[in-house]
């Protein structure tokens, strides 16, 4: 202990340690003063790398890349891995030497950081890490990540049957791409009978759509029915909280699209001043929000 204080932690200084498992000697002891946050690198599905320099007053420098859930680096140990993909572990180096044996324990008091740990590195250098000090970390915002809804769509031509005179009429230049989506178990929650141009992929349906009866202009969706003297309901739908399905019968639905970290499109429906009948005829109002469907291949 006596020896621990007389070289204390002022700079990078050698000396020999007998008692830390027979594998650390001539250890490097290093009390790093400044710290710096290097901007923060999305690694993919939530996963960040928290990027940190340590400098200390005889010129030597640490780096550590830590995996993180979050924007901002949490308290724990952290476990050297070769290649940083998840939280909890980190890479680093020393010198511009890469540390190979390891781990760091980083604590947080109030605003201030305990950042230590014996490492050794690739050179045959062993160190003694130590900082104390304030570190800021920019939070940003995630990618969007599948929230494990699934849709598939399916297109057919745009066919409104006048009821009068039952003749039918085609709308050639706009194609019906019906959009079911489900949920992580399979279920169904909902349904959307969109009209829009024809050939269209589906990043190319985002916008705001109006529920109308009969659709047959772009940027419209058909709506749902109930025929509860004949058992029959259908069409544009969606789940209720309550678990009863509700169809459409009029407001907006906003298709929005967006990007995961892996380059999957996602696509998100919002549906608001919903107009609702269910399978019993009962009507009401409602809205929903299911967000980052992906596209069921």
């Amino acid at each position: 202990m006596m020896l621990l204080v007389m070289v204390g932690f002022t700079a990078c200084e050698s000396d020999s340690i007998e008692g830390l498992s027979g594998e650390f000697k001539d250890v490097n002891f290093c009390d790093f003063t400044t710290a710096t946050v290097q901007p923060t690198e999305k690694l993919g599905m939530g996963i960040k790398a928290l990027n940190t320099t340590y400098t200390d007053n005889a010129g030597n420098t640490l780096t550590l890349r830590f995996g993180s859930n979050d924007w901002v680096l949490a308290e724990g140990t952290y476990i050297l891995v070769p290649t940083l993909t998840e939280g909890g572990k980190y890479t680093g180096t020393i010198n511009s030497a890469a540390i190979s044996e390891g781990n760091v324990d980083v604590n947080l008091v109030g605003e201030t950081y305990f950042v230590t740990g014996l490492l050794k590195t690739t050179d045959g250098k062993q160190y003694r890490v130590k900082y104390q000090g304030a570190m800021v970390f920019v939070v940003g915002e995630d990618d969007p990540e599948p929230t494990g809804y699934t849709m598939s769509i399916q297109t057919s031509s745009v066919e409104i049957m006048d009821w009068t005179t039952w003749q039918t009429t085609t709308y050639p230049d706009v194609t019906k791409y019906t959009i079911t989506v489900y949920d992580a178990n399979g279920m169904q929650v909902a349904l959307f009978d969109v009209i829009n141009g024809n050939d269209k992929s589906a990043d190319q349906l985002a916008g705001t759509y109006t529920i109308v009866g009969d659709a047959h202009d772009p940027m419209q969706i058909s709506g749902g029915y109930s025929l509860p003297d004949y058992g029959m309901a259908g069409g544009t739908s969606y789940l209720d909280e309550a678990g009863k399905m509700q169809y459409l019968t009029g407001g907006t639905v906003e298709i929005t699209t967006s990007t995961s970290a892996d380059g999957k499109t996602l696509l998100s429906f919002k549906g608001s001043a919903l107009e609702t009948i269910d399978a019993a005829g009962v009507t009401g109002s409602g809205a929903f929000n299911l967000l980052f469907v992906s596209l069921d291949n």
